[in-house]
């Protein structure tokens, strides 16, 4: 109980520091308008408004383009939580408070998440508007939304990670993002690969191939196995690179 009290106190924290950002509010309304335009023309070219045609001419390709905006989003809002730390020399005193470093890092990580959470919670209203064309297929819309939220997990973890390496945002974001287009790029190298091993473990190890399960409404278990050891491993690494500060 004591180790949550000292989480939920630093997330308290982030959570406000991140919402008196303006950052927070453009990205917010540059994704909200992206997603909002690419759903009023994939509705305008359905052809039909039926629940299989809806499914796959909108809401398919929609979270599709959703969670690849991501990319870029995800480093934009963790190229601060520690390498503005270590900029502004706070980090060791952050470091040396009474909170553990897994405190440190998890209330860092769940208010990014809120604030992505936040940005996503924008879009609810498309499957609302399908739903006046008669769509009614919540659970294809949920278990999209669950994938996404899922990508996150790990993405956040990622930009989580990069950040602590550094004192530079910018490089901290740049770094960010190529890795996280490493993972979504090895889906394409599946294609390239004539061995049977490697083309299966590229698969495996790509974002894409687990989310894609979500948003056709597949959910499964070894899908969530992959995201949460995803998030765990650069969550873990990121607790290894605070610790070298002892070395």
């Amino acid at each position: 109980m004591v180790f949550f009290n000292g989480v939920w106190i630093l997330y308290k924290k982030e959570v406000k520091d991140f919402f008196l950002s303006p950052l927070v509010y453009i990205l917010a309304g540059l994704y909200t308008l992206i997603i909002g335009w690419l759903f009023f023309n994939y509705l305008v070219a359905a052809k039909e408004l039926t629940a299989s045609t809806l499914t796959q001419s909108i809401l398919i390709p929609l979270f599709g383009n959703m969670n690849f905006l991501f990319l870029f989003l995800a480093p934009l809002l963790t190229m601060k939580v520690f390498a503005e730390e270590k900029k502004l020399k706070t980090l060791n005193l952050l470091l040396r408070s009474s909170l553990s470093d897994w405190q440190i890092i998890l209330g860092k990580y769940f208010a990014t998440f809120t604030v992505t959470f936040f940005m996503i919670s924008l879009t609810f209203l498309f499957p609302i508007i399908l739903a006046f064309s008669g769509y009614h297929d919540w659970g294809i819309v949920i278990s999209s939304y669950m994938g996404l939220f899922f990508c996150l997990f790990c993405y956040l973890a990622v930009g989580i990670f990069v950040s602590s390496l550094t004192s530079n945002q910018i490089i901290a974001a740049i770094l960010s993002f190529s890795i996280l287009l490493g993972f979504m790029l090895m889906v394409f190298s599946v294609n390239a690969s004539h061995l049977a091993m490697v083309r299966d473990l590229f698969q495996y190890l790509s974002v894409p191939f687990h989310f894609e399960g979500f948003v056709r409404g597949a959910i499964k278990n070894f899908n969530i196995l992959y995201f949460f050891c995803f998030s765990g491993i650069f969550l873990y690494m990121t607790r290894k690179s605070l610790e070298s500060r002892y070395w």
